[in-house]
């Protein structure tokens, strides 16, 4: 499992937290993909910072990584090997060939009339590399309180960090911020 440090005024609410996010982060999983997370939590300002360094960039997706193809009296059999990609794969034969012309016998088998070649459905994306990056994003707004909505979001370098306060964003809550995420680009620990 990814290193969580939980820091801030409240001792026993970071602890509550550092298990929330682990959860929700496993739940989605994503939690694979995360190298390292910081969570600061200062209710009394309020001010909470979640910041999340990927292990790296994911590599976009297709058919061909996912599922095993072959091609036989004109029909592409589709196999997926991992169930998590499987409305995608759907979706994207749907999007590529039209819904009458595939079908799924079950959730991870299905068959398409219209491609010339199995190696035609193996370049068809079925994720993004940008998709775990806004999956994890996602997870963040998930672990803010919810009452706390003046968001910012700061991306890049393989961190993505939120700060989340109750009113106005003031300067010193960005300022945090970007010391949290510069933190955690240059690998350091950042406690309050």
């Amino acid at each position: 499992m990814a290193d969580t440090i939980a820091t801030g005024t409240d001792p026993y609410g970071c602890e509550a937290y550092r298990r929330l996010y682990e959860e929700i982060m496993y739940d989605i999983g994503k939690i694979a993909a995360v190298d390292r997370s910081c969570l600061v939590l200062k209710p009394e300002v309020p001010l909470f910072i979640v910041s999340v360094k990927m292990r790296a960039k994911p590599d976009a997706k297709t058919i061909g990584v996912i599922a095993n193809t072959r091609a036989e009296n004109g029909v592409v059999y589709v196999s997926i090997s991992d169930e998590m990609y499987a409305p995608n794969t759907l979706d994207a034969l749907w999007h590529a060939y039209g819904r009458d012309n595939v079908q799924q016998l079950d959730r991870l088998e299905i068959t398409v009339r219209g491609p010339d070649t199995s190696a035609e459905v193996d370049e068809i994306p079925v994720e993004s590399s940008e998709q775990p990056i806004r999956e994890v994003l996602g997870a963040l707004w998930r672990v803010l309180p919810e009452g706390i909505r003046v968001r910012r979001t700061l991306e890049g370098d393989g961190v993505v960090s939120v700060v989340a306060t109750e009113e106005i964003m003031l300067p010193e809550y960005l300022e945090e911020l970007r010391t949290v995420h510069d933190t955690m680009v240059r690998g350091g620990e950042y406690r309050v």
